[in-house]
């Protein structure tokens, strides 16, 4: 296949927005194909999305290139399968997927390259700046509940990039930040039944598929402490109490 595009991939729970443009400004400038970055992850689009807009603006041949050092083991494994989901509703489109070449001598020898010639301008560390946190760190912020949102790759592929974001916002509506701490977790395993988040000391996992389902997982979950089983997919064993009885859950 001779692509007309190129989407490349790159996976970084991590990586600053700043960075991000800046690494999507230099491949854009570097190919001689209308290219674009997408990040599998956080709040940017999801990949389905990314090949719809490509496809929408006339390109049939798209080209996909995950980009990383290295790139994942496992998603490399599962892009493909996940591509060929979306070419199945776009059968007049084509789609290559090209994995990871950071192996390949002459991304090695480049990335040499580029150390040595940048050794100069190597910032020196300062002893004197020896710090593994911040003061106050060492303690816990008050909160009733520990929710971790998955947001990674195959949650993201079902726009779970948007579920962060409207639980902070329903949890404000709803006056409960202040009880919930957020973590944004990678994956939790159940992709499948993504976009999920599991909620703690509770010990239940709920698929939120929309606006409506968030709000429901505030108002009924968080603020009133019962359980929502249409949105429940697992529920952790509870913890027995001192007189060894398992603690009781609201309905």
């Amino acid at each position: 296949m001779q692509p007309d595009a190129i989407l490349f991939l790159v996976s970084q729970q991590n990586l600053s927005r700043r960075r991000e443009l800046r690494l999507a400004e230099r491949l854009s400038a570097a190919s001689p194909l209308p290219a674009r970055l997408l990040r599998l992850e956080g709040p940017g689009e999801s990949l389905p999305s990314a090949l719809d807009a490509l496809h929408a603006r006339g390109f049939a041949r798209i080209l996909v290139q995950a980009v990383g050092l290295p790139f994942s083991e496992s998603l490399d494994a599962w892009l493909p399968g996940a591509l060929a989901h979306w070419l199945a509703g776009h059968p007049e489109a084509e789609v290559c997927y090209a994995g990871d070449h950071t192996g390949e001598a002459d991304i090695a020898e480049a990335v040499v390259a580029a150390t040595l010639a940048g050794a100069a301008s190597a910032r020196p560390v300062d002893p004197a700046a020896a710090s593994l946190g911040k003061p106050g760190w060492q303690h816990p912020p008050a909160f009733t509940h520990h929710i971790l949102v998955c947001t990674g790759p195959r949650c993201h592929f079902r726009d779970a990039k948007n579920l962060r974001t409207v639980l902070v916002e329903e949890l404000a509506r709803q006056n409960l930040t202040k009880s919930c701490l957020i973590a944004q977790t990678g994956c939790l395993f159940p992709c499948n039944q993504g976009p999920l988040l599991a909620l703690y000391p509770a010990g239940e996992w709920y698929r939120l598929p929309d606006d409506e389902a968030v709000r429901r997982f505030v108002a009924d979950v968080v603020g009133a402490g019962k359980t929502v089983p249409d949105l429940l997919i697992h529920t952790v064993a509870p913890r027995p109490d001192a007189a060894g009885c398992p603690l009781p859950r609201k309905s």
